[in-house]
């Protein structure tokens, strides 16, 4: 897994609390229902994180933790994600395939 010591079940969880289903439809989370960012379907099996990384799961904990750093024109906001909690919803998100 790209995300080895993560917890897939706590990640979808915590998609819950940090309210990524506002913005993004999220497969599996009850509430994902938004449109405002891409929907994150199959996520698991894409090349690029918002077109500027690869994806992998270093990468993707790097872009939830801090995605202005990565891409300062960015929509998504910063949301004061923990490392734990980035590596968490990062081993759900690779789940999507």
């Amino acid at each position: 897994p790209e995300v080895p010591l993560g917890s897939p079940a706590r990640g979808a969880q915590l998609i819950r609390q940090y309210g990524c289903g506002s913005c993004h439809t999220v497969p599996g989370v009850s509430g994902a229902t938004g449109l405002v960012g891409p929907p994150l379907t199959r996520f698991g099996a894409r090349s690029y994180i918002a077109g500027e990384l690869p994806n992998n799961g270093d990468n993707l904990q790097r872009w939830i933790r801090d995605p202005r750093g990565v891409e300062p024109g960015t929509a998504m906001p910063n949301l004061g994600v923990s490392p734990l909690d980035a590596r968490d919803i990062a081993a759900y998100l690779f789940t999507l395939k």
